[in-house]
């Protein structure tokens, strides 16, 4: 039932807003659909479809998960700080107008509501989809699979209709086709870091942290703080480009060995 409300709840917000003749954006009662659909249903099933409240996640575990929380900071700044600095080194990235001291008010602005906006987004893929799959299956890779799918097919509307398009270009110049595919890698390489540290930590607010860093660091790219030339984006794109999704696949299989490692030993 959830993955279905998932994924046809923006496609069905779409199709409000044509029905009511407007435009399909983020301002519209489409995205209003589009974003509340899912935590709804698992509001929903949680109250009176037997889901109950117990394996929702919410004991930050600050003294046991120390290193993951100082984890979940860090590793988006420095992947992408690697990205951007191998695009720099062979002059595919122009950072010239970047300094330290006109984007940290940047990030300040972006980051308290990206928190608030992944509470939700987090309390549904890691505190709820993620944690009921693996209830039914103790094989990690299809957990993987199943809500790496469902997460991404919920943002195809988001990405190809409500989503301006020159925001987009921005970070990924190549047309909707070869994004869809690259955004499948993307998502799919994403699900295994995050499942993992998830799985480290038992601690949606470290996963609902990191996930606000990641969105907090996209106006380096939206607002002109690193330029991208646009035929090297598939290699530097830090959203999207080869480099930065080969680090977070080597990254969440590093999470997993350590994960697999700690339970041997235990």
């Amino acid at each position: 039932m959830f993955s279905f409300v998932a994924v046809v709840c923006g496609w069905v917000g779409v199709g409000v807003d044509k029905l009511l003749g407007q435009p399909s954006n983020l301002e519209s009662l489409g995205a209003l659909i589009f974003i509340s659909s899912p935590i709804l249903c698992m509001v929903l099933l949680r109250l009176f479809g037997g889901d109950g409240w117990k394996d929702l996640p919410l004991k930050p575990n600050f003294r046991r998960n120390a290193r993951w929380y100082l984890f979940a900071i860090v590793v988006y700044p420095v992947v992408i700080g690697i990205t951007l600095f191998v695009g720099k080194l062979f002059g595919w990235v122009d950072v010239s107008k970047f300094s330290i001291a006109a984007y940290f008010p940047v990030f300040i602005a972006a980051f308290l509501p990206q928190c608030l906006k992944n509470i939700f987004e987090e309390s549904v893929w890691r505190g709820y989809l993620t944690v009921k799959v693996e209830q039914l299956t103790q094989n990690e890779w299809l957990v993987y699979l199943v809500v790496a799918l469902v997460w991404q097919v919920w943002h195809l509307p988001y990405y190809l209709i409500l989503l301006d398009d020159a925001y987009l270009a921005s970070f990924f110049p190549f047309g909707n086709v070869l994004f869809v595919v690259t955004s499948f890698a993307v998502i799919g390489v994403w699900t295994i870091m995050y499942t993992e540290i998830f799985f480290l930590s038992r601690s949606l607010l470290l996963v609902v942290l990191m996930h606000a860093m990641e969105d907090s660091l996209n106006p380096l790219i939206s607002d002109g703080f690193a330029v991208m030339s646009p035929d090297k984006a598939l290699l530097v794109s830090p959203s999207f480009g080869l480099i930065p999704l080969l680090l977070y696949l080597v990254i969440g299989l590093w999470l997993r060995r350590i994960r697999k490692s700690s339970a041997r030993c235990s």
